[in-house]
């Protein structure tokens, strides 16, 4: 499963610098600040290409929203972005081939992330998106380290509403690789699923462009007029 997201995640980003010279004609931010709110659902069974979906006795979720987020943007469909996330076990579920695991895990997480909404001009609500990045995981289980550092690597889309689009919802898949020996098989690597609200700031259009224009211009016309007059 890593390893399908981490080669998918570089597909991607090599069809973007692929299409980068294409895609800079356009300058034009769509948001500046985006904030979160959504429910997470941890999958950290064990098992490494089974079970993906089975909700039932895999999945330890909450039933209130545990993750929040800061996404900053910055140019050319690329942003940063800050995550806190928080999800306890239930004793009922597999934690890493075992059952009876109680306790709760937490990570903070910075990633970059590279928005296609350029790419889709005439569906602006459709904002699919990839991002890596690099983590901590904190457990108070015992089936894994207390504290390990991770690399994520993650797959995800925003669905915009209304005319400006400032309201959405976010839909999310996250793998976590624990950044110690054996990493592929490493207890501590996990995926995390979240769904949840978002809502963005779009930058305001600066109302001193227009007069900055029309003062150089003005400018311009003296100095040119001056010049004639003076030969």
């Amino acid at each position: 499963m890593f390893r399908k997201l981490l080669l998918i995640t570089f597909l991607l980003i090599g069809l973007n610098a692929s299409a980068q010279p294409q895609s800079m004609r356009t300058k034009a931010h769509p948001y500046r600040w985006m904030f979160g709110l959504s429910w997470s659902v941890l999958d950290d069974n064990g098992e490494k290409f089974t079970k993906l979906f089975d909700f039932p006795t895999s999945y330890n979720f909450e039933y209130f929203p545990s993750r929040f987020f800061v996404d900053r943007y910055f140019n050319y469909g690329w942003s940063m972005e800050g995550a806190l996330t928080f999800n306890r076990f239930d004793a009922k579920r597999q934690v890493n081939d075992t059952t009876g695991v109680t306790g709760f895990l937490a990570n903070l997480d910075v990633n970059a992330k590279f928005s296609f909404n350029r790419y889709f001009r005439n569906a602006k609500w459709f904002d699919p998106y990839v991002s890596m990045g690099i983590g901590g995981t904190f457990r108070t289980d015992s089936t894994a380290g207390p504290f390990t550092p991770n690399v994520n690597i993650g797959l995800g889309m925003n669905f915009w509403f209304g005319q400006k689009r400032h309201w959405g919802i976010q839909l999310q898949t996250c793998g976590k690789l624990a950044v110690w020996e054996g990493i592929p098989n490493n207890k501590a690597n996990y995926i995390q699923y979240s769904i949840g609200a978002v809502y963005r700031f779009t930058p305001k259009k600066s109302s001193r462009s227009n007069f900055d224009k029309r003062r150089n211009k003005w400018i311009n016309k003296k100095q040119k007029y001056n010049r004639g007059r003076n030969s």
